[in-house]
């Protein structure tokens, strides 16, 4: 590897090495990086004229934009000093030199990850295969490989930066998810291991469902921190993440520890609640359609009620709204709330109003999830705000939110 260039990224607070490769260099590479490849998208099909096209190019020796990798976040404690010296005096060489030999370092160990030509990686990849296979075709691997192709590596980028930064360069073509990248950012902060009153976190890979009154999907907790974090039960779309990257206040606002500790804080929180509820329905389900209950209701107990999206992003949102307000100052303050929460009346009958009210919303609202995730943001502002005429209420506030969701949102 030949080292070509090399600048600052104050952005971002890292470097950006330019260098130069085999092709055999850099398929040496390629099986680690490819393996690593959680941040990124998953490859398209490769078939088709195009991408036939490309194939033919690269084996005749063109040239390809430089492929952009970063060196993974296991070196960050050491290179974040040499970082900082060269952002003060660029003509620190010494401090480069200790660079170039972290970055040489995480090369050999093939600690790289891939932010920018996961296609051109996997076009190349594919390359090496189809000459391989084909005895005729020896010399022209031979001489695929001595190409060289350009890289840029970035060294000393945190998982907010490296999110950052593969997002920007991403921009204009097929983008990840906003889901998938907040399951990126929040990646190592919900461990199953770690979760008090057993709770379990399950995530589309894993194999498994949520089920059982302590199983949470893995996307709905991502959903209610999101709508603590924002103040609002409304789902996030890629519009407004977009304005919110271009001061990287959305990624530099959750890249600290306690915001990790809110994450987990709210989950326990949410899951106290659908615990301490369950206990005190009595094993409640929905009435029957045929004795006068709903055809479709929202869940068949309470677990399955609120573990939804709705319920979730509802009690998220307005646990920022308590915070804000000033009713309380620390979210641990909900514990000792939830812990007076009782029904005035037969359980089994303000639950079954609850379900009746979302029957209601379904049948009327344009956007029900949208509808449903307020009507239980202002359900949780009547059991936990101070000076409710429903609070700690588990008989009365389901109506009552009903009449206020009607005055503010029909």
């Amino acid at each position: 590897m030949e080292f070509t260039s090399k600048l600052t990224d104050s952005k971002i607070m890292g470097v950006n090495i330019g260098a130069e490769v085999t092709m055999d260099e850099y398929r040496e590479l390629l099986p680690s990086i490819l393996e690593r490849n959680q941040y990124q998208r998953k490859g398209v099909k490769s078939a088709g004229k195009t991408y036939d096209l490309l194939k033919n190019d690269l084996i005749k020796g063109c040239v390809i934009p430089p492929i952009i990798l970063a060196v993974t976040e296991n070196y960050e404690a050491e290179l974040r000093p040499l970082i900082e010296a060269v952002m003060v005096n660029y003509a620190d060489y010494t401090s480069w030199g200790q660079i170039n030999e972290i970055i040489q370092r995480a090369v050999g160990e093939k600690e790289l990850l891939i932010l920018d030509g996961l296609q051109r990686s996997l076009t190349i990849d594919s390359i090496f295969t189809q000459l391989a296979e084909d005895l005729l075709e020896r010399e022209k691997l031979d001489g695929f490989g001595k190409q060289k192709i350009r890289l840029e590596i970035y060294a000393g980028l945190s998982k907010p930066g490296i999110l950052y930064r593969m997002l920007t360069l991403n921009t204009g073509q097929s983008p990840m998810t906003l889901r998938h990248q907040l399951e990126i950012l929040y990646h190592d902060y919900i461990d199953n291991e770690d979760l008090p009153d057993g709770i379990r976190v399950i995530r589309e890979t894993d194999d498994g469902r949520a089920r059982g009154g302590t199983t949470y999907k893995y996307s709905d907790v991502i959903d209610m921190f999101y709508a603590f974090t924002t103040g609002s039960p409304m789902p996030y779309n890629r519009h407004a993440l977009v304005g919110e990257l271009r001061e990287l206040d959305f990624l530099e606002g959750f890249s600290n520890e306690g915001d990790a500790d809110e994450m987990k804080i709210l989950l326990v929180l949410h899951n106290k609640l659908t615990r301490l509820m369950s206990e005190k329905a009595n094993d409640w389900t929905p009435t029957p359609e045929d004795e006068g209950g709903v055809a479709r209701p929202f869940g068949s107990s309470v677990h399955s009620v609120l573990t939804r999206a709705q319920p979730m992003t509802g009690f998220g949102a307005e646990c920022r709204r308590l915070l804000k307000t000033g009713s309380i100052q620390d979210l641990t303050e909900i514990s000792g709330f939830l812990d007076q929460l009782s029904f005035s009346d037969d359980p089994s009958k303000g639950l079954n109003e609850m379900i009746e009210v979302l029957d209601r919303i379904s049948k009327r609202a344009k956007r029900i999830g949208d509808a449903q995730r307020l009507y239980f943001q202002l359900a949780t502002r009547l059991l936990l705000q101070p000076e409710s005429e429903a609070r700690f209420d588990l008989s009365a506030c389901w109506l009552l939110a009903e009449e206020k969701y009607q005055l503010l949102y029909a």
